[in-house]
């Protein structure tokens, strides 16, 4: 899998066998949604809360955030950590439930993007969210389309959520959200 932009563009990253990798269109898409935003990423923080692949985490570094991941999955986290040696990077990325994590952390984020196994229950992360996100802050939920109205109603019970952008790529939908 190759970075798509930023100072490590081109550059391959490994992946584990078991993930679901995002695709390249649309991290481009979610890099140029987020530079629209922000503009600049220095001094942003950035929490890929489900690390997977560790693609996310890699775009964010190359792009100039500042990044923490968390994955359960020991084997996503050991192959993250080797590519941070191989890009001699220094992230910090945490072995533990995502959600847990999120729950006991006094770190807030300008991003957070939640990439979950698909058949997981987004309710209780929308739950955690608000008070882990800084002023203009937005949360990323990268979803399987058939879970899209799911996912989009329980964003939409919160009052304090806007699910503000939309965008399908074949099976994946990204649904844009900022604190109201």
């Amino acid at each position: 899998m190759h970075l798509t932009g930023g100072q490590f563009k081109g550059r391959k990253i490994k992946t584990p066998s078991c993930a679901r990798p995002t695709l390249s269109l649309v991290r481009e898409s979610v890099f140029n949604i987020l530079y629209s935003h922000f503009g600049d990423f220095s001094q942003k923080k950035f929490f890929d809360m489900f690390l997977g692949s560790s693609v996310m985490t890699f775009e964010a570094l190359s792009r100039g955030f500042d990044v923490i991941s968390c994955d359960i999955d020991s084997n996503a986290v050991k192959m993250a950590k080797a590519n941070a040696l191989e890009f001699k990077l220094s992230p910090l990325i945490i072995k533990s439930d995502a959600i847990r994590y999120l729950k006991n952390t006094n770190e807030t984020f300008d991003v957070i993007y939640i990439d979950p196994p698909w058949d997981s229950s987004y309710l209780e992360i929308i739950a955690t969210l608000k008070d882990k996100l800084n002023k203009d802050a937005i949360a990323i939920f990268e979803c399987d389309k058939k879970k899209k109205p799911e996912v989009a109603l329980q964003i939409n019970s919160q009052d304090s959520f806007e699910l503000f952008k939309e965008k399908n790529y074949g099976r994946c939908c990204l649904l844009f959200v900022k604190l109201r």
